[in-house]
C-alpha cells in the first residue's frame, strides 16, 4: 500500500519532470491535504502542500482560493506556532499580488474569529498584529490602534517579549501617521526597550532604526536621522530586504535637507548608489541638483517628472513638500526685494507658478511678520513699506549726559567736604 510519503515524493517527481498540469497539480495537492495524521513526516508534507497549493492560485491570480482554502481547512493537526506560519505564508503570498488588501484585512478578520473562538490566543494575536499592519497601510490609523489597544494587555500579561516589540513598533507607526509624534517617540522607545530584553532578529531591529530615522527627521534632527538609516539600510542591504531602496532614499534625503550636495554625489556615485541605480535614484539627484542652485521652477519640473517617485511615498512626500516652501520663500525674496509695490501677475510670471499660490505664501510671510508690507487686493499688488532705520543717536546722548551729570554731583560733594 503507498504510503503518504511516497504518493508526495510521486507527485514532485511528476512536477519536476513536469508531467502534471495546472488542472491535475491542484487535484493532487488538494487530496494530500485530506489525510488525517498528526505524524511529523506527514504535517511536513502537509505544510509543503499548502505552500504550493498557495503559490499555485497566485501565479493564476486567483487569491480569492487561497482565502478558500483557509475556510475549509482547520489547521488541527499543527500548533499554534506552525499553524501561525502557514497561514501567514498564505497571506505573504497573497500580498505579492497588487491590489490585494481588502482581501488580506478580510483573510486576517476570518482568522481573527476562528482563533477567538478555538481560543488560539497565540495565533490570535499574531494576526491581529497582521490587521494592525494592513490597517497602516491603507492609512486607517485609528481602527490599528483600537487593534493594538485590546491586544497589548493580554500580550502583557502573557509576558511575550516578541510579541509585544512587533506591538510597539507597529504601534508607533500608527500614531507617526496621526502625526502624534510623543506617542509615537514612546512606542518606539518601548519597543528598543523590549529588543533589548530578547534576541532581535536583523530586519526587526533595521524597522526601529528606520522608524527612529523618521522620528528624528520628522524634528528636523537630519544629522542624527542619517546615522539611523544608515545603521537600517546596512541591514536591508545585507539581507537583500526591497526596504534598502526606501532607506538610501531617506539618506540622501537627510543630506539634501541640510545642503550636503557634495556627500549626495559620493553616496550616488559610490557602489550603494551604483547597485541600486534607477529612477528613484535619479529623482533624489535632480532633486539635489536643483535645491543646490536655489531654482524653484527646475525643482517644480523635477517633482513633475518623478511625481510617482515622490509621492508614492509618505515620509519622501512630506519632507519634499517641505523643501519646496524653502526654495518658494527664497524665491519669493529674490524677486520682491527690489521694490516697494510690486504686481502679482509680475511674480507669477517671473517665478511661473499659479497666483493662488503666490497669495497664499505672501499672506503667510506677512502675518509671521517676515514681510514688512501688505497686499492691495483692489489693485492686485504688494505694498511693501519701507524699513525705518533706528539711529542711536539720541539713546546714546541720553547716556552720555546722565555719566556727566553723575560725575559733576560727585565733584560738587567734593567741593562741599571741603
Amino acid at each position: 500500500m503507498t504510503t503518504l510519503g511516497e504518493e508526495f515524493q510521486t507527485i514532485l517527481q511528476e512536477i519536476d519532470k513536469s508531467r502534471l498540469d495546472t488542472s491535475n497539480l491542484e487535484t493532487a495537492l488538494l487530496k494530500l491535504l485530506t489525510f488525517d495524521s498528526k505524524s511529523e513526516e506527514h504535517l511536513k508534507h502537509k505544510e509543503s502542500s499548502y505552500n504550493k497549493l498557495s503559490q499555485l492560485y497566485c501565479k493564476q491570480n486567483k487569491p480569492q482560493l487561497v482565502f478558500q482554502i483557509m475556510k475549509t481547512h482547520d489547521f488541527s493537526g499543527f500548533n499554534q506556532t506552525r499553524a501561525a506560519k502557514i497561514m501567514r505564508q498564505m497571506i505573504d503570498q497573497v500580498a505579492q499580488l497588487e491590489g490585494t488588501i481588502e482581501l488580506q484585512v478580510e483573510m486576517c478578520q476570518f482568522l481573527i474569529d476562528q482563533c477567538a473562538r478555538d481560543k488560539k490566543n497565540y495565533l490570535k494575536h499574531k494576526m491581529q498584529i497582521r490587521l494592525a499592519i494592513l490597517y497602516n497601510e491603507q492609512e486607517k490609523f485609528t481602527q490599528g490602534i483600537e487593534i493594538i489597544d485590546k491586544i497589548v494587555g493580554e500580550v502583557r500579561k502573557a509576558d511575550d517579549k516578541h510579541l509585544l516589540l512587533e506591538i510597539y513598533l507597529i504601534e508607533s507607526k500608527l500614531h507617526f501617521g496621526q502625526t502624534n509624534l510623543a506617542k509615537a517617540k514612546a512606542s518606539l522607545t518601548a519597543a528598543r526597550a523590549c529588543s533589548n530584553t530578547i534576541y532581535c532578529p536583523p530586519h526587526v531591529q533595521a524597522e526601529i532604526d528606520m522608524m527612529a530615522g523618521i522620528l528624528y527627521a520628522e524634528e528636523r534632527d537630519y544629522r542624527t536621522s542619517y546615522s539611523y538609516f544608515y545603521e537600517a539600510f546596512e541591514a536591508f542591504n545585507n539581507l537583500e530586504d526591497k526596504r534598502a531602496l526606501s532607506t538610501l532614499k531617506y539618506m540622501l534625503l537627510c543630506k539634501i535637507m541640510i545642503g550636503a550636495t557634495d556627500e549626495v554625489k559620493q553616496i550616488l556615485t559610490g557602489k550603494y548608489g551604483l547597485k541600486y541605480a534607477g529612477r528613484h535614484l535619479e529623482a533624489m539627484k535632480a532633486i539635489s541638483n536643483s535645491n543646490q542652485k536655489k531654482s524653484l521652477i527646475e525643482f517644480t519640473k523635477v517633482l513633475d517628472e518623478y511625481k510617482e517617485e515622490i509621492e508614492g511615498d509618505k515620509v519622501m512626500k512630506l519632507h519634499i513638500k517641505q523643501l519646496y516652501e524653502v526654495l518658494l520663500e527664497m524665491n519669493l525674496f529674490q524677486v520682491i526685494q527690489p521694490y516697494s509695490k510690486v504686481q502679482i501677475d509680475y511674480i507669477t510670471e517671473r517665478m511661473q507658478i499659479d497666483v493662488e499660490i503666490i497669495q497664499r505664501k505672501l499672506s503667510e510671510l506677512i502675518l509671521d511678520k517676515k514681510i514688512d508690507g501688505t497686499l492691495d487686493q483692489g489693485n492686485d499688488c504688494l505694498i511693501l513699506f519701507d524699513t525705518i532705520k533706528h539711529d542711536n543717536l539720541y539713546q546714546h546722548s541720553l547716556s552720555l549726559i546722565n555719566n556727566l551729570n553723575g560725575v559733576v554731583d560727585k565733584l560738587f560733594d567734593r567741593v562741599k567736604v571741603k
